[in-house]
């Protein structure tokens, strides 16, 4: 049926000039944005007749309902169905009918996965998690930095900014049956392709919108199969996808003038940017005409620059730990083939694994679903998670950058300053030392912009005018923004890296750029800082050769306590300590056990996080030697007094508990005892301690008497038999420091044993003048010189 014409009001025409001009627009203008002649447009101005078709397409461009400018009640539509009444009954038996025979076309677009790096297609059903959506877009929100900074309690938490927890989740199903028109934003890989999929084999099971009919187009495949923009028509598309099942047109026309329809349009940012106008008109036409189907689009977060009228915005969120563990648990069965038993325990093993302390890099990336698959990918090959840190890293942002797209086959519109991948991964690196040398997790844009504009003057000829030098800068921002992922925006006008480890890798990687000794030497101003740690480790992870930058680390961990007398005398005294010891393991080893144990006994002063890292990091598991296993008990005999001390100052009941542990732990020491002299001597300190269970208060009068100087007279023994149980009487800040020197040492070791090369020289060298006082270091070197 042909439908007639239609004019505007003199109302619309004022309402359409006065659009026309805030668009700073001429009907020229609009005329060829549309891809129309200027015809219609004058006759639209001029009050005059032209087709339903343009007249729609005109307001649409304006912004303005068509139905108000032409003077019509807003529920008018076009005739392009029959007026032919259907019965309730007859429209439930076409939906079943047009489903019948879509059912086989909805299974063959959607019911598999092609995944990242697997030769087989995967069953969607096999693998698919559950997402949930936010219901406030987090780039639309007006925060700032300050904000962001409240939020931020800890590295664990970046992926939960800005303002998750008043943000409200909610699982994305239950959203698609609130709102008939829907548009599912997020990250690249974040399961909006798959979401899209998973709705449009669960209506055509009749599982989900049992009443409406599935239709899923891949808005890219759209607008490459129009040959021309007048064939970018919805419309026919949907009515052409239905005759090639067999569906004539008229009960295709029908189904959608009474809504029974599940349209799902995927893809959006993944049209070509020559056509996105076009395909936007489309949609807007399409959705308006026919607003009672069910309407769901999904496009990239940062792309989303077109708004459609009536349309519901959410996010996908990223995936929480319950997530994360049910996609591992499903992708060791579908995806790597095992069988549910054996996948199941691989699957535990996996999550057990990721949730160590030391895989918590790997935790931030596996909140992406694309990542996580490739997490999962590498745990399935290696069998654990032995992949070095920096391949980790360099692998998913190969997978962010174009190994996502390339898969699916799209290729994207290059809209910055035409930057290759090496060169668009540079600038990544740039910009992260930069800010994260300053301390900056988020910056605000005109910061980035400015931070580009400085990496682009490096080449020639894009500084010439200031206005398209602020043009280059912006296309450059959208398309890290947009086409990777990368750079998000956390609120209006405000990025971050998308994942805070990222941002590590890229100043790791901008240090590497430039080995020598002045950026080893800035790099090293930061060896005390926490947050610089994982950037130490990946640096030496990825030198040809580590050898100069473990040697400065080293000097400037030397230095860091080499004006205090005390902690020169106590490293003195731990040299003396460790080499009166006969011991299989390292010097080193053997110092850094004393060490710990001395704060560890001493009066809470020391918290160090898992006992002895640093003593595991040099000869890892360690069964302990005769005398190494009796100065622990010693040490923990002393550190039972001081507590106990506590206790009785605070409360009895708690005293008594300690006193016990005292005892049990005096009485182990003293059964390990083999030297006849200190036996006797502990036995006879023993017999002066009054019963515990017989008498507790008399033992709490007693040791509140006489049990100081029963410690010191255990230290005095110690020190004479043992040479252990001094009381070093460190002040706070001494304490701070050694905490400190001890961290950092820490931090060579662990570097020492990441680096990709170092030759034995350095090794044995940083090895043997581990904590070591500045005076013995030089007896060790001048040693190693005259040997």
């Amino acid at each position: 049926m042909i439908s007639q014409g239609l004019r505007a009001s003199p109302e619309g025409i004022r309402a359409a000039k006065t659009a026309l001009t805030d668009k700073t627009w001429s009907q020229h203008k609009l005329a060829t944005t549309l891809g129309i002649t200027r015809q219609p447009v004058s006759k639209f101005f001029a009050g005059e007749s032209i087709s339903r078709s343009c007249f729609v397409q005109i307001c649409q461009q304006l912004g303005l309902s068509w139905q108000k400018v032409a003077g019509l009640p807003e529920d008018v539509a076009f005739e392009t169905t029959p007026k032919t009444q259907f019965k309730s009954a007859d429209l439930d038996t076409l939906v079943r009918e047009v489903r019948q025979k879509r059912q086989d076309k909805i299974q063959d677009q959607c019911s598999t996965l092609q995944i990242l790096d697997i030769a087989q297609t995967v069953q969607l059903i096999d693998i698919y998690t559950d997402i949930n959506v936010l219901e406030k877009i987090t780039n639309l929100q007006w925060r700032e930095i300050s904000d962001l900074l409240k939020d931020f309690k800890s590295e664990s938490n970046f992926n939960q900014l800005p303002g998750y927890k008043d943000n409200r989740k909610l699982p994305g199903l239950e959203v698609v049956l609130r709102h008939s028109k829907l548009m599912v934003l997020g990250k690249p890989g974040s399961g909006k392709t798959t979401f899209l999929q998973y709705l449009a084999i669960e209506c055509n099971k009749s599982k989900f919108q049992p009443n409406r009919i599935a239709i899923f187009i891949r808005m890219k495949e759209f607008a490459e199969d129009a040959k021309s923009d007048s064939q970018l028509n919805l419309l026919n598309y949907i009515i052409q996808e239905f005759i090639n099942c067999s569906i004539e047109q008229e009960s295709t026309k029908i189904l959608l003038a009474e809504g029974k329809l599940l349209i799902l349009l995927d893809g959006l940012d993944e049209v070509p940017v020559e056509k996105v106008d076009k395909v936007t008109i489309e949609i807007r036409r399409l959705a308006q005409i026919f607003y009672r189907n069910q309407f769901v689009i999904s496009c990239r977060i940062a792309a989303h620059k077109y708004r459609f009228q009536g349309f519901t915005e959410v996010e996908v969120a990223d995936f929480d730990q319950e997530q994360v563990e049910i996609f591992a648990k499903n992708w060791f069965v579908a995806v790597a083939f095992n069988s549910r038993e054996d996948g199941e325990v691989i699957g535990n093993l996996f999550i057990n694994q990721l949730h160590l302390p030391e895989n918590q890099h790997i935790r931030e990336l596996a909140v992406t679903p694309i990542l996580l698959h490739w997490i999962c990918l590498v745990f399935q090959v290696k069998d654990g998670f032995s992949l070095n840190p920096a391949k980790l890293y360099e692998q998913a942002l190969n997978i962010l950058m174009f190994r996502w797209d390339e898969i699916r086959g799209i290729k994207r519109d290059r809209v910055g300053y035409n930057l290759t991948l090496v060169s668009k991964k540079k600038l990544l690196y740039q910009l992260a030392a930069i800010t994260f040398e300053h301390g900056d997790y988020f910056f605000e844009k005109e910061k980035i912009l400015q931070l580009i504009a400085e990496y682009l003057d490096t080449f020639a000829g894009i500084h010439s005018e200031a206005t398209q030098l602020q043009l280059v800068q912006e296309a450059v921002l959208k398309e890290i923004e947009v086409q990777n992922g990368l750079l998000v925006q956390r609120a209006q006008e405000i990025y971050s890296f998308s994942h805070l480890t990222l941002q590590k890798y890229f100043t790791a990687r901008k240090f590497v750029e430039f080995p020598q000794v002045k950026t080893w030497n800035n790099l090293v101003n930061h060896i005390t800082e926490k947050r610089w740690q994982e950037v130490f480790l990946l640096t030496v992870g990825m030198l040809p050769n580590s050898d100069e930058i473990l040697q400065i680390m080293k000097k400037k961990n030397d230095l860091l306590v080499a004006e205090d007398e005390r902690l020169q005398y106590f490293l003195t005294w731990l040299h003396q300590k460790s080499s009166s010891v006969s011991t299989q393991y390292k010097a080193a080893a053997v110092r850094a056990f004393y060490l710990v144990c001395v704060e560890q006994s001493s009066h809470r002063a020391f918290v160090y996080p898992s006992g002895y890292d640093l003593e595991y990091a040099l000869v890892g598991n360690i069964a302990f030697d005769p005398d190494l296993a009796l100065d622990e008990f010693l040490f923990s005999t002393i550190a039972c007094i001081n507590e106990l001390d506590f206790a009785f100052e605070h409360s009895l009941n708690d005293a008594l508990d300690h006193a016990h542990a005292f005892a049990i732990a005096f009485d182990e020491t003293v059964d390990l005892v083999v030297n006849p002299k200190l036996k006797q001597v502990l036995q006879k300190l023993k017999k002066q301690l009054p019963s515990i269970d017989s008498n507790p208060e008399k033992f709490r009068e007693w040791w509140q008497a006489k049990g100081k100087v029963w410690g010191e007279q255990l230290r005095d023994i110690l020190i004479k038999y043992r040479n252990i149980g001094y009381d070093w009487q460190f002040d706070e800040q001494q304490k701070e420091l050694l905490q400190q020197y001890y961290d950092v040492n820490k931090l060579l070791v662990d570097c020492l044993n990441s680096a990709a090369d170092v030759t034995s020289r350095v090794r044995e060298e940083i090895e043997e003048t581990l904590l070591l006082a500045i005076a013995d270091i030089e007896k060790v070197r001048n040693s190693d010189t005259n040997s």
